[in-house]
């Protein structure tokens, strides 16, 4: 089995991989060496404090509150409507 890729070719990873050893040693010689990227340099944003904790533990506490608040009050209304069907019915 001869391979002949034109030098512009793209070649599949797949191809690579399902040709024979010496095949494949063949045409990964003939490929160029891959250029990277460079990377890009990290930027780490820190935000200065400017709340103190308490503040934010406060903010965290009452807003879960709410939540679970909100919660209650559309379980209590769904059990009741299921009741009043419930009757209804009987």
């Amino acid at each position: 089995m001869n391979v002949s890729l034109a030098p512009g070719e793209p070649l599949s990873p797949e191809l690579v991989l399902v040709l024979p050893p010496e095949l494949r040693a063949q045409v990964l010689a003939r490929l160029p060496t891959p250029v990277w990227p460079p990377p890009r340099p990290r930027v780490l944003a820190v935000s200065p404090v400017n709340e103190p904790v308490a503040r934010t533990l406060g903010r965290i506490v009452v807003l879960r509150a709410a939540q679970l608040t909100q919660i209650f009050v559309a379980v209590t209304i769904l059990t009741l409507a299921m009741s009043l069907v419930a009757r209804a019915v009987r």
